[in-house]
């Protein structure tokens, strides 16, 4: 979910603005306001509306509500614990509030309040099961009780005990016991565990972190994400949780959100190779193709760059329209492969880009000589044939060879909307029309936002008289089409195929 829609019920705008007085009228316009700047993404104007508002009108559950909701949303902590303070005695206060207060509390060492929230989470049917380990971290951090006992019960509890092993693995550490909780754990799951944990809060976001994974993984992104928040909440230092966020928040396109994220994992921080490429794909997601150009050049040059950081660069020379320049960066990426002996699963698909930039670039002996090369690395691999049997069609070479592979590439790969497309195209330059609209069709259906198969499909409409429907497929092209292909687009829509705008 990203924002609902605003709709004001005649029933809300009167739980807001009555009894009238004059202040009233002005926070029903500001819920309103609050409520657009949300709807719009605007999180600093929607903050701070809500802030305004739970401000002057404490008491009132909807504004409550949706402070809390907003402000966990645009990552204001503060604002969503004055939220979740508000609602903590209504029986309207949201699940994951409970456990908010609760972190709060062990935060700022109130052990009582953190104890008695806990206690209170102990009977919530939504996040009840995390109790078990709230009240763990809460006697390491107070020093009154036995962590691992009061851990004990997550192990009977289907929704806990996924966590078990690891959360006892970093209660021992915490008590100075790591020795024992290595030698718990396989060797690979050890050499995962921290040198130390610092506190509750540090004890408990990884947990968080697999809570948000996991409902993540179940499509339940919003409530991962919240997960996430409260994971970098409880250790703000946690590159992790940091990561986790980020992560989620591009999965619901809040890449404005994410790259605030990203921005909060440290330079010094293990996962910081990882945080820098999810900020170059948030840059170029967000538009900001130069911006994340430049920063994925500054990273393929530093010392012991890899192939994959050139990759990168390529693939965005791409975006730009700069197939010459992506062509140079593959070579490069190329040549740290083999230098490092990469196998040949590394080794051809940086010669299929290569070879797919330089035909782009109007290089077709060197692109066929890259991707020939590829193609002897791996006869067999789908992409290969559909790309390398493709290419050669559209340049009319080998089109019996070429046919073939991208019948054994559709062979592999049936619903791979573009080998089909490939397939159908090929049948139409033979002249087997008929036999190339349904798999155009299915193409088409499989990936309707692709222009080259909606150009495909709308030539062979044309070509069989269907001419309304050619025309309808010619605009679902354009609308994503690529500069140099709007003018041939264009000119068929007004004055239909012919000889010069057939599709390459």
């Amino acid at each position: 979910m990203r924002y609902p829609s605003v709709s004001l019920s005649l029933c809300l705008l009167a739980s807001i603005a009555a009894p009238a007085t004059a202040v009233r009228p002005s926070l029903g316009a500001l819920y309103v306001h609050a409520r657009a700047a949300e709807v719009a993404g605007d999180v600093n104007e929607a903050n701070a509306g809500f802030a305004t508002l739970l401000a002057a009108d404490p008491s009132n559950p909807t504004i409550a509500t949706r402070a809390y909701r907003q402000a966990l949303a645009g990552g204001d902590m503060a604002l969503a614990l004055k939220a979740a303070q508000a609602l903590a005695a209504r029986p309207a206060l949201p699940s994951d509030a409970r456990v908010l207060l609760a972190l709060a509390a062990i935060r700022a060492h109130d052990w009582p309040k953190a104890q008695a929230s806990a206690d209170a989470l102990t009977q919530d049917r939504v996040f009840g099961f995390v109790a078990p380990y709230l009240h763990a971290w809460i006697a390491v951090g107070s020093g009154k009780g036995d962590p691992l006992a009061l851990l004990e019960p997550a192990r009977a509890i289907p929704l806990a005990s996924p966590y078990y092993t690891e959360q006892r693995a970093l209660l021992l550490i915490a008590l100075g016991r790591r020795a024992e909780a290595v030698s718990a754990l396989t060797p690979q799951a050890a050499e995962a565990l921290p040198a130390a944990v610092k506190d509750a809060g540090h004890g408990l976001s990884p947990l968080l972190v697999h809570l948000a994974a996991d409902f993540a993984r179940q499509q339940y992104v919003p409530v991962g994400m919240i997960m996430a928040r409260m994971a970098a909440y409880a250790a703000p230092d946690s590159g992790m949780a940091w990561l986790t966020l980020a992560e989620l928040l591009h999965r619901m396109q809040r890449q404005d959100l994410a790259l605030d994220a990203i921005d909060h994992v440290a330079s010094s921080d293990p996962l910081a190779g990882d945080a820098h490429t999810l900020r170059i794909a948030l840059l170029n997601d967000s538009g900001k193709h130069e911006e994340a150009l430049a920063e994925a050049i500054a990273a393929a040059k530093r010392d012991h760059a890899g192939s994959d950081d050139w990759g990168r660069v390529g693939d965005l020379y791409l975006m730009l329209s700069k197939p010459a320049d992506a062509a140079a960066a593959y070579a490069k990426a190329l040549a740290i492969a083999e230098a490092g002996h990469a196998p040949a699963g590394v080794i051809w698909p940086i010669l299929l880009q290569q070879g797919g930039a330089l035909d782009l670039a109007g290089n077709w002996p060197a692109a066929k000589a890259a991707m020939m090369r590829a193609y002897a690395l791996a006869p067999n691999d789908p992409a290969v044939l559909n790309q390398v049997g493709y290419s050669q069609i559209e340049h009319r070479e080998d089109v019996d060879k070429s046919s073939a592979m991208i019948a054994e590439a559709s062979r592999q790969r049936p619903d791979d909307p573009a080998i089909t497309d490939s397939l159908g195209w090929v049948l139409y330059l033979q002249g087997k029309t008929m036999q190339a609209v349904p798999l155009l069709e299915r193409a088409a259906a499989g990936n309707p936002s692709e222009p080259t198969i909606n150009e495909h499909l709308g030539d062979v409409y044309w070509t069989i008289g269907r001419q309304l429907e050619a025309r309808y497929a010619w605009r679902a092209a354009l609308i994503t089409a690529e500069d140099k292909d709007r003018a041939r687009l264009n000119a068929k829509i007004e004055s239909g195929l012919g000889k010069g705008t057939a599709a390459p």
